[in-house]
């Protein structure tokens, strides 16, 4: 799942009944009494079988797994697709699952217990404000979808706890003129590239200013290849930073961000596809090549939605 939430805007945009046809079975088998867990899981087995989870504790444990993080990738992504598709129909056929997913997140999403993220070659990290982030985006979009779906309480509920978590977060979250890594750890910073849907949905739960100040604080912090994915290492993921550049309310404050992944990936000295985890001082590869998560740069035609319907009807 968090592969498929990284190389989403691909599919949004060129073909959302792709995108249909990877969440069905995820949602399938989190509807079966083989998941025993409130939240979405992380995978459906190692490929080329489909048997099972064997990703952190699996279907046995809670131990390594990423509850915030796939159950936020699941609603999101459903919201986006009914967007896409001008319907909730699709997201309708597992609506139960979906109302346990969101109850999941209301209770633990906004303050994030120690966990994985998608970013879990970073390890563990409590009160991941990222992961917050995500989490109370989740929730505006799952009301977005009961707003579609004609459940007008629900849609109202959800909006409006989404909106109380996200006036705290700002709170939690600012230190000086960015926000921090995790609520705990004033002096540090992250990419907050989960913000990126609040736009793209059209959700509107977090103030512009909020953005404006942590594209701001990107520029300051940019090495020669690009933003850091947080304080604590000199690597970054090219899916992130995109998302994070496509933030930016001014072209120019996008194309600030965006020129030196172009110059990574002019000068690096690994001649291999395009990969989403690389070094920001040396352009050297750390890890991953040719993944389907580079299908997430194409966000910023999302932010467009005139351009993104042009796009829609192509695909139809």
């Amino acid at each position: 799942m968090d592969v498929i939430y990284p190389a989403a805007p691909l599919f949004l945009l060129l073909a959302p009944r792709l995108l249909r046809a990877q969440l069905a079975p995820v949602l399938d088998y989190a509807s079966s009494a083989r998941w025993p867990w409130p939240f979405a899981p992380h995978d459906l087995g190692t490929y080329p079988l489909a048997n099972g989870q064997v990703y952190g504790g699996g279907e046995c444990t809670e131990e390594n797994q990423m509850p915030v993080e796939e159950t936020g990738n699941m609603l999101i992504l459903l919201a986006a697709l009914a967007t896409a598709e001008e319907t909730p129909a699709f997201a309708l056929r597992w609506w139960g699952t979906l109302e346990r997913w969101a109850a999941y997140l209301l209770d633990k999403g906004m303050d994030p217990e120690n966990q994985l993220c998608t970013d879990d070659f970073a390890g563990h990290l409590a009160h991941n404000m990222n992961l917050s982030a995500k989490a109370i985006v989740a929730l505006g979009a799952f009301g977005k979808l009961c707003g579609m779906a004609g459940r007008e309480e629900e849609a109202r509920r959800y909006r409006e706890a989404a909106a109380a978590m996200a006036n705290r977060w700002v709170e939690a979250a600012r230190d000086g003129e960015r926000t921090v890594l995790a609520f705990d750890r004033p002096g540090t910073w992250s990419q907050k590239y989960n913000l990126v849907w609040d736009r793209v949905l059209g959700l509107g739960l977090f103030p512009p200013e909020v953005t404006r100040r942590e594209v701001a604080a990107y520029r300051a912090q940019q090495n020669r290849y690009g933003l850091p994915l947080d304080s604590r290492a000199d690597y970054t993921k090219a899916d992130w930073v995109v998302w994070s550049a496509t933030l930016a309310e001014t072209e120019e404050d996008f194309q600030a961000l965006i020129a030196p992944l172009a110059d990574f990936l002019q000068e690096t000295p690994d001649r291999v596809p395009f990969t989403d985890w690389y070094d920001t001082k040396s352009g050297r590869k750390v890890g991953f090549q040719a993944r389907s998560v580079v299908g997430g740069v194409f966000v910023k035609m999302l932010a467009d939605p005139s351009r993104w319907r042009v796009w829609l009807d192509r695909a139809r």
